[in-house]
């Protein structure tokens, strides 16, 4: 009995690791294709493609800005992505668990 408990969480915990990956990839992939100068829409466009991520936008009076991440990470891996009041993008940042600069990485253009 005892080996068949060990062997299935093994098996939950392989199975959770391979959707964390993907979606860590998901964000990651889709955080560098947005460049300064892309419309709000294609990112929204873009954005809804993802399966196992979602994004909540926030806005403020100097324009939008959309947080990309994954309940799968605690939201700890993240795409900041900030607009201007033209709706067109400012800068998008990759932020992987937010522990210190090092594990950040940056799209900034």
């Amino acid at each position: 009995m005892k080996p068949l408990v060990v062997g299935l969480l093994l098996l939950l915990l392989g199975v959770y690791a391979l959707f964390a990956l993907s979606a860590r990839n998901e964000i990651y992939y889709l955080c560098g294709n947005f460049k300064s100068g892309v419309s709000y829409s294609s990112v929204v466009r873009q954005l809804d493609t993802a399966n196992l991520s979602d994004y909540k936008i926030e806005k403020s009076e100097q324009g939008k800005r959309v947080t990309y991440s994954s309940t799968l990470h605690l939201n700890l891996v993240r795409c900041e992505i900030t607009f201007a009041e033209d709706e067109e993008l400012i800068h998008a940042i990759y932020k992987s668990f937010g522990i210190t600069p090092l594990l950040s990485s940056s799209f900034e253009q």
